[in-house]
């Protein structure tokens, strides 16, 4: 069984200085796996002797990585540890020392931290050799300016005391207490950052063996560049050449190197592993043991032994969690990055993880430049790259025939010309990662952006103006709806209408080759396309009509867009006039809810003039109303016995008959009014 060490934890935070490791001579790169997500996979391999060290070196911004992912492997020997300089924060360091240098002390204040040490002090009256007693200040010799800083020593001819700015060298005679001077110089030194740090990898066994390690850290995006030869004129066999670029952000060469180049992007974070992290305990008070106290117990219950343990669970040597199935077996659930050794009862497999990419330590990728895929991700793989340290290259990943159909697109925003393009069908065995394209035609022909395209996938591009060919839209009127469908039911007459959108395209070719014209043309919501009877190809949101234009000549393609209106007319409540209108304009109503339409119309007529009669009768009763409230209003102002008052109270008999007439004759319209009502309500249905 193999002997592995994993170091495992998430992803850092890095700076914007990109770096790898800096291996030992005899463990060089051997294989190298970049993603597009950011980061990279790079796995040293080579023979060490007996007990071993191998160091390598990383930027500080790179160390998070390394200990989120370094991968160890000795199969026949052990590995003892990794061992890695510390990250406490600065000031807590410098704290630590006997003389403590964090908030930038000047001499005085060092001098102070060590009362009582043993120093040698040049003055210009010789040197003097004494232990630290007190540093002060003189008393100012001109007003409003400090006085001068002293030191003062117990020397064993007494109490001396020299200015510390005569002095020209202070030396601690105790060399411990040097020792911690100059290591928190030291300290102060390597937290200015920028140095680069060792990981030195502790192998332990005997005789010469060959070991790994693999690491994942930052590293630049590798991309892609393409070159598109087009066919000749009336031929769709081009040739497509495709170029990888890469870089080597190592420190030292890439030699035969097995290079991998996966499209994906694994999920990948950042996190800070390296930096120290302490917790604040509380303080606690002990209690005085001489003051004993007294104190109660709760009432006990006989002891029940505990239930056995579980059967113990299987080893895990990394992140991920491990189950068991009825049979022994064992099933992984890994999360990002580890080696996951798993045990059952009938086989032993290990299983490595980098930023959730399965990886197999011990095989190396096949050799030659292929594509293929890379779990759920598609990958290129290369064999014997070499790089030097800090290059950069182009690759050959393609070289291959596809089929390139020459076309002009049309899309209405560059103008009246369209753009010269190709519809490209990947014919490769490879799927194609996104980048620009150069495409050449008896020469440069012009650029093209090329999306991410799978083996047999097809696409667009473009990349020039097509000076030979004149598009121009013009509008046509839509076409008034007419009915397709009527139908009556409980008194709702619902009608389907087709409405036509419509439009057109003059393609004009002033050139002497033959042109293939695909217009885009916006679909509108709801719409089918009537004419032409199809297009030559979809998008959610567009046609694709194909016009093919001989030299000098000029085609027109009209487009008509049929969508369907629905309305919803219901008869009892619709103006009478209203729905003649309806029965008049719209021919195409079947001849049964036609005569039902006219038979609604004629009830509606005849209630509709019953309704007028009634609301006449209204108005006639409200102006007697109120024409009898000025007579009585009269008639309180003059003498009941005079012949005026005879008139008016005579007009207000006359109006008492009249309004119980219009009475009667509103209840007899009412009751007519509900026949009709009920008439139209059974016509309607």
């Amino acid at each position: 069984m193999r002997r592995l060490l994993l170091v495992l934890a998430l992803a850092p935070a890095l700076t914007a200085t990109r770096t790898a490791a800096q291996p030992a001579a005899d463990v060089p790169v051997e294989r190298v796996i970049l993603f597009t997500s950011g980061v990279g996979y790079f796995e040293h391999a080579g023979r060490v002797s007996g007990d071993a060290e191998v160091t390598l070196q990383f930027d500080e911004s790179a160390l998070n990585d390394v200990l989120k992912s370094l991968l160890v492997e000795d199969p026949q020997g052990r590995v003892a540890g990794v061992v890695y300089p510390s990250q406490a924060p600065v000031e807590r360091t410098l704290r630590a020392f006997a003389i403590d240098l964090s908030g930038a002390p000047d001499l005085a204040d060092i001098l102070r931290q060590a009362r009582g040490a043993l120093v040698t002090v040049d003055a210009p009256g010789g040197t003097i050799r004494g232990t630290i007693l007190a540093v002060g200040t003189e008393s100012p010799t001109v007003p409003g300016q400090p006085g001068a800083q002293t030191l003062t020593l117990a020397t064993a001819g007494g109490l001396a005391t020299v200015r510390l700015s005569d002095a020209r060298r202070i030396a601690f005679v105790d060399a411990s207490l040097q020792a911690e001077v100059d290591g928190a110089l030291a300290a102060l030194a390597e937290a200015r950052g920028g140095q680069r740090k060792p990981v030195r990898i502790q192998f332990r066994g005997g005789g010469a063996r060959r070991v790994r390690m693999g690491y994942v850290v930052e590293a630049p995006v590798w991309r892609t560049s393409y070159r598109l030869v087009l066919p000749a004129e009336g031929r769709t066999d081009g040739t497509l050449q495709g170029w990888a670029l890469v870089e080597n952000p190592t420190e030292s060469d890439w030699t035969g190197v097995d290079l991998t180049l996966v499209s994906g992007r694994p999920v990948s974070f950042q996190t800070d592993l390296y930096t120290p992290r302490y917790v604040e305990r509380p303080f606690v008070t002990l209690p005085d043991d001489a003051l004993a106290q007294p104190r109660t117990y709760d009432e006990g219950v006989a002891f029940a032994p505990p239930p056995p343990p579980p059967p113990p669970a299987p080893s895990v040597s990394g992140s991920g969690l491990i189950t068991n199935d009825a049979v022994g077996q064992a099933r992984a659930v890994t999360t990002q990055s580890g080696a996951i050794n798993i045990r059952g009862g009938r086989s032993e497999e290990t299983q490595y993880f980098v930023d959730g990419v399965r990886i197999d330590p011990n095989a190396g990728f096949q050799a030659s430049a292929t594509a293929g895929d890379f779990g759920e991700l598609f990958a290129y793989r290369l064999r014997d790259v070499t790089l030097p340290r800090r290059a950069s290259a182009m690759l050959p990943i393609v070289a291959e025939g596809v089929t390139a159909e020459r076309l002009s697109i049309f899309s209405g925003g560059a103008g009246r010309h369209p753009l010269r393009g190709v519809r490209l069908r990947n014919t490769t065995p490879n799927n194609l990662r996104g980048g620009p394209m150069t495409v050449l035609d008896d020469g440069y022909a012009g650029d093209a952006l090329l999306p991410d395209l799978t083996a047999g996938g097809q696409r667009l591009l473009t990349f020039a103006v097509d000076q030979d060919v004149l598009v121009d839209p013009f509008v046509i009127p839509d076409a008034p709806g007419r009915v397709e469908t009527a139908t009556l039911r409980d008194g709702v007459l619902v009608l389907r209408r087709q409405a036509l959108v419509q439009g057109g395209y003059r393609v004009e070719n002033r050139g002497a080759r033959r042109k293939t014209i695909l217009i885009e043309r916006q679909r509108q919501a709801g719409a089918r396309l009537v004419a032409p009877a199809t297009a030559e190809e979809t998008t959610p949101g567009l046609y694709r009509l194909r016009v093919d234009v001989a030299p000098g000549a000029v085609d027109t393609l009209v487009v008509r867009e049929a969508r369907t209106i629905d309305e919803q007319v219901v008869l009892a409540n619709v103006d009478p006039d209203r729905l003649a209108l309806l029965v008049r304009a719209d021919g195409a109503l079947p001849d049964d809810v036609r005569r039902a339409v006219e038979r609604a119309v004629t009830e509606r007529r005849a209630l509709a003039e019953t309704e007028r009669q009634i609301q006449t009768l209204d108005q006639e009763m409200a102006t007697i109303t109120n024409e009898q409230g000025r007579i009585r209003g009269n008639l309180t102002a003059v003498d009941a016995t005079s012949d005026y008052a005879r008139r008016l109270l005579r007009t207000l008999d006359e109006q008492e008959t009249r309004i119980e007439a219009i009475r009667r004759e509103r209840a007899a319209l009412e009751a007519r009014a509900s026949e009709q009502r009920q008439a139209l309500r059974v016509t309607v249905r």
